[in-house]
């Protein structure tokens, strides 16, 4: 009688990105289902966004669309480096090379 109720499962996507702000910066992330620690000073990404792009518009104005951090694996020693974009309602990460 109540086997559906809640509809079948959801998959959890593995591209869900958790972000902790301390100050206003990323301190700690949740990436690929690892914790992750920032080192050093998050830098702000300072790009157009691609909705502003339009040849009529001389001066587009410019703004911070997300940070790009070195990050290290809680409990372990891999490092890595990460531009953390805000997309909609959620966190997106994309790996950089180091």
């Amino acid at each position: 009688m109540f086997e559906s109720v809640i509809g079948p499962k959801m998959p959890l996507l593995d591209d869900t990105v958790v972000v902790w702000f301390v100050e206003g910066r990323p301190a700690r992330l949740v990436f690929e289902r690892v914790r992750w620690r920032v080192e050093g000073e998050p830098r702000p990404i300072i790009e157009v966004p691609d909705g502003h792009m339009h040849p009529l518009i001389t001066h587009v104005s410019e703004r911070q669309t997300g940070w790009r951090c070195s990050v290290r694996r809680d409990g372990g020693g891999e490092r890595l480096e990460l531009a953390v974009r805000r997309d909609g309602v959620r966190w997106i990460a994309e790996r950089l090379a180091a």
